[in-house]
């Protein structure tokens, strides 16, 4: 006998929005989900606007929080739509502009503080009666039980469930339980992540340039129009030098990065850096464990897209189950999961590919390919259809002309 159908360990943005996702489906309206997280929570209203930690969600993920109650109009207040993306070749002349009016669409995503994510999602989760959230929790143990599925430790206490599903982070201590092998990328660089205060107002626009030396995205923010959250990736020896810079000094350096954009820029609040990698799991899913987000991969953060790729793995899976409960089948089902596997590995693999291939693409400093990314950035300006296409592919939605 099973304590709970479902246990989740991590409740961050991924995990938490499987188990509402996964709570709220009619089929799971019986499941019993336990939802265990090691840091402890805090309410909306206790965290600021403006966050260093910053999400560019597309609008397909907004739908997701939509329909499993998170995205409140108390969130929905926090979260900066932007209409148009700028991105330049610093390089080159290389420049591509996107606009939310090419394809219909009122905006091409938003910009949202991961804690002020957090807690509405933990709002939601404490207002479902089918999830149970123990948090601050630590798992201490792991263990396969004889009649199937796991038993989870917490403390002193062992909890029985039929799945376990690990949204514990690139670090997973699941994943390394079970001894799940991953593929790993170094891009031997670190970032930046903190919010700037602007001359100019940002405008509702996302502005991402390229350098030799890494990507510098500008993330407009809700509640005040002349700050941005950064995310700057440099390659370690020019990351290990701006890190010895004075706030002004690095203010400076700013400037000339975003090529004076939004005019002169000063540091607001905290700011950090963190070491990137990238890595993808060998498996998603063994009999009675699945993994999630960044448990299962983590790619560079020059896209913006390792939150959107998680949440998308959180209602597949979630769909998955649900459909395999329809069907009068285990929570667990071997294939449920496998369809699962099936359904994201693919997705997650090619985007993790492409930011390898980008990193790689804009930090070669050899004239002919200088010239080749200008020449292709121009094409690509040009050639509408596929312009549109690939816009709507990164907002989750289908493109018709």
């Amino acid at each position: 006998m099973h304590d709970c159908d479902v246990l989740v360990v991590g409740a961050g943005p991924v995990g938490a929005t499987f188990a509402l996702a996964l709570a709220r489906a009619p089929a799971a309206a019986q499941l019993r989900i336990l939802l265990v997280e090691a840091q402890p929570a805090a309410a909306l209203a206790e965290i600021p606007v403006q966050e260093p930690r910053a999400l560019a969600l597309s609008p397909r993920s907004r739908k997701l929080l939509e329909r499993v109650g998170a995205w409140t109009p108390e969130l929905a207040a926090r979260a900066c739509p932007y209409q148009t993306m700028e991105v330049w070749d610093r390089s080159t002349s290389g420049h591509v502009g996107f606009d939310s009016a090419e394809i219909h669409q009122p905006q091409l995503g938003h910009i949202l503080g991961q804690q002020a994510l957090v807690a509405a999602l933990t709002a939601a989760l404490r207002a479902q009666p089918n999830i149970v959230l123990r948090c601050p929790t630590v798992v201490t143990g792991i263990e396969r039980l004889a009649g199937g599925g796991c038993g989870v430790r917490l403390g002193d206490e062992l909890v029985r469930t039929a799945l376990l599903v690990a949204a514990d982070g690139p670090d997973s201590p699941v994943r390394e339980h079970f001894g799940i092998a991953t593929r790993r990328w170094d891009p031997e660089q670190r970032a930046l992540i903190a919010v700037l205060r602007t001359e100019r107002a940002h405008g509702h626009c996302a502005r991402q340039w390229f350098a030799h030396s890494g990507p510098l995205a500008f993330l407009p923010l809700a509640g005040d129009r002349h700050q941005v959250a950064i995310v700057w990736s440099q390659d370690r020896a020019a990351a290990e030098r701006l890190q010895g810079l004075s706030a002004e000094a690095l203010a400076g350096e700013l400037e000339i990065a975003s090529e004076g954009a939004l005019g002169a820029l000063a540091l607001a609040g905290e700011s950090r850096w963190i070491p990137l990698r990238q890595h993808h799991a060998d498996d998603y899913a063994l009999p009675g464990v699945a993994l999630l987000g960044d448990a299962a991969h983590v790619v560079h953060p020059l896209a913006g897209q390792g939150v959107n790729l998680g949440l998308a793995d959180a209602e597949v899976l979630a769909a998955e189950l649900a459909a395999g409960r329809e069907r009068g089948l285990g929570v667990a089902d071997p294939a449920a999961l496998a369809r699962y596997q099936r359904r994201r590995r693919p997705e997650n693999l090619a985007m993790l590919a492409a930011m390898r291939g980008f990193k790689t693409l804009f930090g070669d400093t050899h004239l002919p390919v200088a010239l080749l990314r200008a020449a292709g950035m121009a094409a690509f300006a040009r050639l509408a259809p596929l312009k549109h296409l690939v816009m709507a592919a990164a907002a989750g939605e289908r493109w018709t002309p």
